[in-house]
């Protein structure tokens, strides 16, 4: 409804209250109007949202239900006259009828479009039953302002309703990000790493190790690929990773470092201990960092920095070879103590129900690897060319088929993440949100697998990307949506 005429309404009723007082005798109170015209509290009623159910024949089934969405908190900027909500509401939630419950200095508030210069403004008077259009609204927001006792608008407010535009759960993925090829054509046998916007790949190439690398953007954007000059001949490629920054490896049972590109002798080497793999490394908040490895004479080493020195022996880990990965976090109730983890495939047993998971604490100097004898389907699955990766406050590990009965229905390569939310204790196949796209990444994996193990790498970016690079260099990116949302505020 038009207001044209509200203001001069109210202001003539005011004036003649005001005339009559003044022709009573002084002892009659005269009541001044306030010109307050803020609002206080701005909340929205039961909207209607759309659900995912099961129908009967067990497929997925939307639907229409009504939830109650009151207790989301808007933020009142009085300052700069917002109101919105910094949590948004879900993807499915309708905004086009929405009711609102809001508190304001006087109940006289009309709402409606923000007038754009030269326009006509179309202000209706605001009652609790009106249902708003949201879906509709500008940029900027609705414009909603309250008009005073004593008859004056007060200072528009931009009032915007906030709705996930992705499911925040859902891991997204974008296919062939990058098509151009390794200049080596094809490599098997790869470890990735990540570090200062680079994503490193070390691989083989036949019989002759290769190390190319890639950039990468914040928008998760890849360029092509370079090739490392002079990799040592004997290069053990599953041995790189990470430590202090810098990208370490063995090479004939020393340690490796590439220092701007080019591979040399590590000063960190040890000098009287030949290594035939390096397992692992962690960082405490205070600052202590240690690396892992094993010896060619099967004992378990750590290195902190200064020195070498031998751990708790009998510990049959990950050898010179073998496919593994390693995630280290801080203990939820330490946080200058970090668990490491270790996680692999049990190749010397093609019906082993379980894969291979170990275990140690900073603080400790003995691997404990985890006994899944128990028969239930919470154990570690045995998973061929696995990974494991840390990724959104839980372990993750899928790669190529499952030889196992107890995981029947997700066999598979590349048909399913499966999950641990207790240090790798139990594990859960994820079957909703966090999930592969169809059947296109199998093909790419068998694709290379014929070829030879370890057809594919994987890593993390420090922007939550998931990436995947397959045998030829072509990669797969992926991020749970929420987690490259930017702040609001």
């Amino acid at each position: 409804m038009k207001l044209k005429f509200l203001s001069i309404v109210l202001a003539g009723v005011m004036i003649t209250a005001f005339s009559m007082t003044s022709c009573l005798n002084d002892d009659i109170e005269q009541v001044t109007y306030t010109n307050e015209t803020s609002i206080t509290g701005f909340s929205l009623g039961t909207l209607w949202c759309e659900m995912v159910g099961t129908a009967q024949d067990g497929s997925d089934s939307l639907y229409m239900d009504t939830v109650s969405f009151e207790d989301y908190p808007f933020t009142i900027d009085q300052l700069n006259r917002t109101i919105e909500n910094r949590d948004s509401l879900p993807v499915n939630v309708d905004i086009s009828r929405v009711l609102v419950d809001i508190s304001a200095d006087t109940p006289y508030i009309i709402y409606g479009k923000i007038k754009e210069a030269g326009g006509e403004a179309t202000d209706t008077l605001w009652t609790s039953t009106d249902s708003i259009d949201f879906s509709v609204a500008p940029a900027e927001g609705l414009s909603f302002k309250v008009l005073s006792m004593n008859g004056i608008y007060g200072r528009e407010y931009h009032v915007k309703v906030n709705v996930h535009k992705q499911d925040p759960d859902l891991l997204t993925w974008s296919e062939n990000e990058s098509e151009v090829p390794f200049t080596a054509q094809t490599l098997i046998r790869q470890k990735a790493v990540y570090t200062n916007g680079r994503i490193y790949v070390f691989g083989q190439n036949g019989d002759t190790p290769c190390i190319e690398y890639t950039t990468v953007s914040a928008n998760g954007k890849a360029n092509g690929w370079t090739p490392v000059e002079n990799v040592p001949a004997n290069t053990n490629t599953y041995s790189a990773m990470v430590w202090q920054d810098k990208i370490y490896f063995l090479a004939g049972g020393e340690l490796y470092e590439l220092a701007d590109d080019v591979p040399q002798l590590s000063a960190d080497s040890p000098a009287d201990i030949r290594l035939q793999q390096l397992l692992a490394n962690a960082t405490t908040t205070n600052g202590a960092t240690y690396l892992y490895a094993y010896t060619e004479d099967n004992r378990c080493v750590t290195y902190d920095g200064t020195a070498w020195s031998e751990d708790t022996p009998d510990t049959a880990l990950p050898s010179a070879g073998q496919r593994f990965s390693y995630a280290a976090l801080p203990l939820s109730y330490n946080a200058n103590i970090a668990r490491t983890f270790l996680f692999g495939t049990h190749t010397d047993n093609a019906g082993t129900e379980s894969g291979f998971m170990a275990h140690r604490l900073t603080n400790e100097s003995t691997w404990n690897v985890y006994d899944y004898t128990q028969s239930d389907t919470l154990r570690c699955p045995n998973i061929a060319d696995a990974t494991m990766i840390y990724y959104d406050k839980k372990l993750y590990a899928f790669g190529g088929a499952i030889n196992s009965a107890q995981h029947e229905d997700y066999q598979a390569p590349f048909s399913t993440f499966f999950a641990s939310t207790d240090n790798g204790l139990t594990w859960k196949p994820v079957t909703e949100n966090v999930t592969f796209p169809s059947s296109s990444f199998a093909g790419k994996y068998e694709a290379g697998y014929a070829l030879g193990e370890g057809s594919y790498s994987c890593v993390v970016d420090e922007n939550n990307f998931i990436w995947i690079i397959w045998h030829d260099g072509t990669m797969s990116r992926g991020r749970i949506n929420r987690l490259g949302f930017l702040p609001k505020w």
